[in-house]
């Protein structure tokens, strides 16, 4: 379905995002911006969980990348991050994960 219907980069992303959140009830609360240029669509997920990552890899049709870890507050954390193409939108999406959430499951 495209979601651009009156030629706004930005309309199409915000009815996007809409379809996403009612179609996907399940997925983690994250933080959502719009490019007012590209239209683009970003989100940050705030589950400190690789899996929260996951379920919207899964449900966009995305690979989930894992960065290198760095010290954050002190402790130590993963970026998470993912880039895909979604009912006609960029959609890109980061998380920060710490390494205490990973331990006991694999990373």
């Amino acid at each position: 379905m495209k979601n651009n219907p009156t030629g706004s980069p930005q309309l199409g992303a915000a009815l996007a995002l809409v379809d996403l959140l009612k179609e996907h009830p399940e997925l983690a609360v994250a933080s959502w911006s719009i490019d007012s240029v590209t239209g683009s669509l970003h989100g940050f997920v705030h589950d400190e969980s690789s899996g929260a990552v996951e379920v919207y890899a899964e449900v966009l049709g995305a690979e989930v990348v894992k960065g290198l870890p760095y010290a954050f507050e002190g402790r130590t954390v993963y970026p998470y991050r993912l880039s895909t193409v979604w009912r006609d939108v960029r959609v890109s999406m980061a998380a920060t994960v710490p390494l205490t959430a990973l331990m006991g499951r694999a990373a």
